[in-house]
């Protein structure tokens, strides 16, 4: 996406809603009626905006400054259309102008102040992202593969927000650090799709609300919690039918080590299935790493009241009883963590902001804290779990928003400095951590050139504070740093 395009776009909007506001007050702009259609074309462009550069929630205050504006200035745009002169305009009280111009100045604020910080991206010159189309049983996947074959292979599965096209500066970091990167979408699931000309689509923008109502509300009523069982259940879907056909359509040979990644509902999926045995067919899977996920599977809703005793026909004190006690059913029915978790037959790291640090560490009762699950597995769990923090972080720290999207990071605050250099630093640290431990070999042989090599990664430093406890695992220098 070529932003300075779009700052081209909405630097004419403002200009077709300001010269309307000056026209009482510069004589020589009083003959040109043309300049009643400006805000019109101005709510037009902005309109146009969201299919050209997908949902763009910065442009939204001047997109409604403009279709209120339209509707004041709707009946010169008739007297025009009719051919008529119309000079109501010079009418206009100076403090419905001021009041004008102040709107206007903050929706024009808040677009700029929001503006995508891409500029700011260091970027290396390499080849795009390999696009690949698969159909699906009733769906389409396009995947993206970074790299080339005889690397170690990162499989990460998207977050539902934003997609693959949210993830795409840390797989080209990953990229750089010596990864072979496959992440996909999904023409009916993820937002947005790209197909395989790297198109977007944001055809599904009205299932964004039942994904956010999810991933806020999932550990504490159970109507999200179900929408977010339904969300794993569609990423189990995705990669047992994907993980099989990785190989082949990254051109790997030797099959080599592969490491699963997985945002939100992916990382709870991958979660479960490797705590339901799922990934064992795969002897070359190293392990895996769920970002910012909540494994809305280790919840259960509450059971209710047991009534009373209601036999006595009539009006009587017990049948009101139980008539105030069916009153907490017409309520959001409330979850409490179940008994099972997600045990780890694959070393597994999870990956969440530091929003997890912020609830009390033994605090959690009532699913008041969204990372319970999380913290409950490492404690009582089997197998080798470790969690990852790094503090300061805000829940969408781990994508390209802060760049791309800045104004959800401001929704959901966090540290913006180096966080998508510190995510792709805390995968590929993880994936190399995990080679160290699984190969010797790290060089061709040169007596046995068909004897595959695994080339582990160097690891890389990250910048932020990262906090770490695990059981049945060695984390060891997982920040990349000089010890």
């Amino acid at each position: 996406m070529a932003m300075n395009e779009l700052w081209i776009l909405e630097t004419l909007v403002c200009l077709f809603l300001v010269l309307p506001l000056f026209r009482p007050f510069v004589k020589s702009l009083w003959p040109l009626d043309g300049l009643v259609w400006l805000p019109f074309v101005a709510m037009v462009i902005t309109v146009g905006i969201f299919p050209a550069y997908g949902f763009r929630p910065e442009c939204l205050p001047l997109l409604l400054f403009a279709l209120i504006y339209n509707i004041a200035n709707l009946n010169p745009i008739v007297s025009s259309i009719t051919s008529r002169p119309n000079d109501a305009f010079r009418d206009r009280s100076i403090f419905v102008t001021i009041f004008a111009f102040i709107m206007l100045d903050a929706a024009i604020f808040t677009m700029y102040a929001f503006s995508p910080r891409l500029d700011d991206y260091p970027r290396t010159e390499k080849e795009p992202a390999k696009l690949i189309k698969i159909p699906g049983v009733g769906k389409d996947y396009c995947l993206q593969i970074y790299g080339q074959a005889g690397r170690p292979i990162i499989f990460l599965v998207p977050p539902e927000i934003g997609a693959s096209a949210s993830v795409e500066m840390v797989c080209s970091e990953l990229e750089d650090k010596g990864y072979t990167v496959v992440t996909y979408s999904r023409n009916d699931f993820d937002l947005p799709f790209i197909d395989e000309n790297g198109r977007k689509y944001f055809s599904l923008l009205a299932k964004m609300p039942g994904y956010v109502y999810a991933s806020l509300m999932g550990t504490r009523f159970a109507s999200a919690n179900n929408r977010g069982k339904e969300m794993e259940a569609e990423r189990r879907a995705d990669i047992e039918y994907l993980l099989p056909r990785i190989y082949g359509l990254t051109g790997e040979t030797d099959y080599e080590p592969i490491l699963l990644v997985g945002y939100g509902a992916g990382g709870s999926a991958l979660a479960y299935l490797n705590a339901n045995g799922g990934l064992e067919s795969n002897n070359n899977v190293l392990g895996i790493l769920a970002v910012e996920n909540r494994l809305w599977s280790s919840y259960q809703t509450e059971p209710p009241a047991a009534p009373r005793n209601s036999s006595i026909r009539g009006f009587s004190y017990l049948r009101f009883l139980n008539m105030v006690d069916r009153i907490p059913s017409l309520l959001p029915k409330t979850l409490k963590r179940a008994k099972s978790l997600p045990s780890a037959n694959l070393p597994v790291l999870y990956l969440v902001s530091g929003r997890a640090l912020r609830y009390p560490s033994l605090n959690y009762s009532e699913g008041k804290n969204p990372y319970q699950a999380i913290f409950d597995t490492e404690r009582f769990a089997s197998g080798p779990i470790a969690i990852a923090v790094i503090k300061d972080t805000g829940p969408l720290d781990y994508q390209d928003f802060p760049l791309t999207h800045p104004v959800y990071s401001f929704a959901l605050p966090g540290r913006k400095e180096n966080s998508i250099s510190d995510t792709a630093g805390i995968i590929g640290n993880f994936g190399s951590l995990l080679l160290e431990k699984a190969f010797v070999q790290t060089e061709p042989d040169n007596n046995d050139p068909q004897q595959p090599a695994t080339l582990i990664p160097p690891r890389s430093p990250i910048s932020g504070n990262l906090y770490v406890q695990s059981k049945g695992m060695t984390m060891s220098n997982l920040t990349g740093n000089q010890e």
